[in-house]
């Protein structure tokens, strides 16, 4: 975890409570109480996750490989990159390789691990790790059976766009994008492996 250079305050909370309020397949749901720094006591709830890996899969040097699927708590279709939840105790990196092959079909030659991003902040303790995939090859698809996307390959400077229009608005596609493109072209960046 990177360091603040500065830190004027300690606003550190303290748990005096904790309490599921709902666990699911997916979701496991806290409400906490909590010491305030003023020393008052106060509810927090949000949600525990084991957090994501989330993949820029590249065909070559200008074209990343984007799904396009339904997402029900919003009601719409949405183009992605490739992620998934981390299994409990499973390597970011190995979630990674995982959820490429079974979205997409493909396997990665080469692995670069980008950035990592909390996601919700104020209510999940949901971390996404970014990998740049490079080297694809087709094997086969092995979808989960509730799992219902399409794969498309899209120019990079067409998924740009499409983020400036709004077209990508998903926020893990449009940071993992944006990343890239701040590293500059594909070519410069070279990784054999994950850090």
């Amino acid at each position: 975890m990177a360091k603040f250079p500065h830190l004027p305050h300690d606003f550190t909370e303290h748990q005096v409570d904790s309490e599921q309020v709902f666990k699911g397949r997916l979701l496991d749901v806290r409400s906490d109480t909590v010491r305030l720094p003023n020393g008052q006591n106060t509810v927090r709830e949000y949600i525990v996750h084991n957090g994501a890996a989330a993949i820029i899969p590249l065909l070559d040097e200008e074209t990343v490989l984007l799904e396009y699927q339904y997402r029900y708590p919003n009601h719409r279709h949405y183009y992605e990159i490739p992620a998934g939840k981390l299994e409990l105790g499973e390597p970011p990196l190995e979630a990674a390789q995982r959820e490429l092959l079974e979205e997409t079909g493909y396997v990665a030659g080469r692995w670069q691990h980008l950035a990592s991003l909390d996601l919700c902040i104020a209510y999940s303790t949901e971390r996404i790790e970014f990998f740049l995939a490079r080297e694809l090859t087709f094997d086969a698809c092995h979808r989960d059976e509730e799992e219902f996307l399409e794969t498309l390959p899209v120019p990079l400077t067409q998924a740009w766009r499409w983020i400036e229009e709004g077209i990508i608005n998903d926020a893990k596609t449009v940071a993992g994008l944006l990343w890239l493109k701040a590293l500059g072209p594909p070519r410069v960046v070279t990784a054999a492996s994950a850090d």
